[in-house]
């Protein structure tokens, strides 16, 4: 085993411009050797800022109703917005009224503007890492689109290491964006029983298993990563409850093979570090919506995890 190798690990930034330009910043502020964002990459919901009769706009944002009446207010709003993760779009009344009565317009929009912003990040990418020594590696999470694959793909300065094994200075790192089941009905997921096999597939294309880093949206279940407030049958969050909610077959494949390292997102709530036998697993946690980025820094040196430090940001 040769030097020591730094890592800047973070996940679930869910469409934060902020965050995503501290990350891009970050790389150079820590003076790593590589980085990796794991999804989810995308945003969640779509803010119409619909004009009014005789000037200004109005939206709702956050459950508030909110008039703006200049163009400097309109600038910050968007910033705002764009802070949450969330998206815009300027609408007439018509257009308004238009697609609220039409979810699949709606739809159509929000996934345009998703798309959209992605690409704008890719581009942004390309524009900071040139010429630099850091290796990026991304991938979705199981709110992202399929289509956001071919646009990290098409990006020169990061890699797309989704269902794949890439070699991250000395170790093999396998990544993989599907979770188990969540009431939100994403993208990407499926049964623990489906993925254990995706993941034994996966596991399959490392040759030395006992040095690899398992890059796994879900966090294993029934272990501190996968902590989550429970949630009624109307998705209200319980304030003094929590339980396990991460994938056992991520559990079955770490206590199996026992990676050198796991590196686990989904669940923002429960940052923290955990040894499961020979492996130690991290969850950076997430902020988004407030601009903060959370991460992990990682020293790698010899075959083992030397040190770690949280940072916030």
């Amino acid at each position: 085993m040769g030097k020591q190798i730094k890592i800047f690990f973070v996940t679930d930034i869910h469409g934060s411009n902020t965050c995503y330009r501290k990350y891009l910043n970050a790389l150079k502020a820590y003076n790593v050797d590589i980085g990796i964002l794991l999804g989810d990459l995308t945003g969640k919901v779509l803010v119409p800022i619909v004009e009014k009769a005789g000037g200004g706009w109005h939206t709702t944002l956050m459950g508030q109703y909110t008039e703006i009446n200049s163009q400097e207010e309109l600038d910050k709003l968007k910033k705002t917005i764009e802070l949450m993760g969330y998206y815009w779009a300027h609408q007439t009344p018509e257009e308004f009224h238009s697609f609220k009565a039409d979810p699949k317009k709606i739809d159509a929009l929000f996934k345009e503007l998703v798309l959209q912003r992605m690409k704008e990040w890719m581009v942004l990418a390309d524009e900071r890492l040139k010429d630099t020594p850091y290796k990026v590696y991304m991938a979705p999470g199981n709110d992202d689109y399929f289509e956001i694959d071919e646009i990290i793909e098409d990006c020169c300065g990061v890699v797309n290491c989704n269902n794949r094994n890439v070699m991250v200075g000395e170790h093999e790192m396998v990544t993989f964006s599907y979770t188990n089941p969540t009431p939100w009905n994403t993208p990407r997921e499926k049964p623990d029983e489906e993925l254990e096999p995706m993941l034994e597939e996966l596991v399959g294309k490392v040759k030395d298993k006992s040095n690899a880093i398992f890059n796994f949206h879900a966090p294993p279940y029934g272990f501190a990563l996968d902590l989550a407030p429970e949630l009624d049958e109307n998705l209200t969050q319980a304030a003094d409850r929590k339980i396990h909610v991460g994938s056992r077959a991520v559990a079955k494949m770490i206590e199996k093979y026992q990676p050198l390292l796991g590196l686990h997102g989904h669940i923002h709530e429960s940052r923290g570090v955990q040894k499961i036998h020979k492996t130690t697993i991290f969850n950076p946690g997430s902020e988004y919506s407030e601009g903060i980025l959370k991460g992990v820094i990682i020293f790698l040196e010899k075959g083992k995890v030397r040190d770690y430090a949280f940072t916030n940001g």
